[in-house]
C-alpha cells in the first residue's frame, strides 16, 4: 500500500502526492469527461512542479474506456510539452494499464510519444511501479 497525501479529486480520479517520490494519478471508474480528465492532469502538472517531483504513476486500471482522440492529443501534444520541458531532470511515468483491450489506452503508438517527452514503465502490479519511480530518485535503473 502507498503512502499517500491528497492534493486534488473529482469524479473521474484523483491526484496523489507520494512525499518526496512521485505524483499517483489513479481513474475511479467513472465515466470521463474531458473537463474532468484534463483537470486531473493540469492539478498533476501543478503538483510536479510545486514539489520538483520526477515521477508520475498512472494507475489506469479502472478506466471506463480509453481516452478520446482529442484527449489523447492534447495530452501528448499539449500537456506533456508543457510539463516536461527541455533540458532534464528526466521525468519517469509508470502506468498500471487497464487489462481490456478496448480501455487501454497506452497502446504501442501512445507509449512511442510518451517516450518522446518521459522515460515510461509499463507494469502490471501498483508496488513494481512504485518501486521503479523510487529507485529513479537515485539514478536510472534499467528493467
Amino acid at each position: 500500500m502507498l503512502s499517500t497525501q491528497y492534493y486534488f479529486s473529482n469524479a473521474v480520479g484523483s491526484v496523489l502526492f507520494v512525499p518526496d517520490s512521485f505524483v499517483y494519478l489513479h481513474f475511479t471508474g467513472e465515466p470521463m469527461s474531458s473537463i474532468e480528465l484534463r483537470a486531473l492532469y493540469v492539478h498533476a502538472a501543478n503538483l510536479l512542479a510545486r514539489y520538483s517531483l520526477g515521477g508520475i504513476l498512472a494507475d489506469h486500471r479502472a478506466m471506463p474506456a480509453a481516452f478520446a482522440k482529442e484527449d489523447q492529443d492534447w495530452l501528448l501534444t499539449h500537456w506533456l510539452p508543457q510539463t516536461v520541458s527541455p533540458p532534464p531532470p528526466p521525468v519517469f511515468y509508470a502506468v498500471l494499464p487497464n487489462s481490456h483491450p478496448a480501455r487501454r489506452l497506452h497502446t504501442d503508438d501512445v507509449l512511442q510519444d510518451l517516450r518522446r517527452h518521459v522515460t515510461v514503465g509499463v507494469f502490471e502490479e501498483l508496488e513494481h511501479a512504485a518501486d521503479w519511480l523510487k529507485r529513479q530518485e537515485s539514478g536510472p535503473v534499467a528493467d
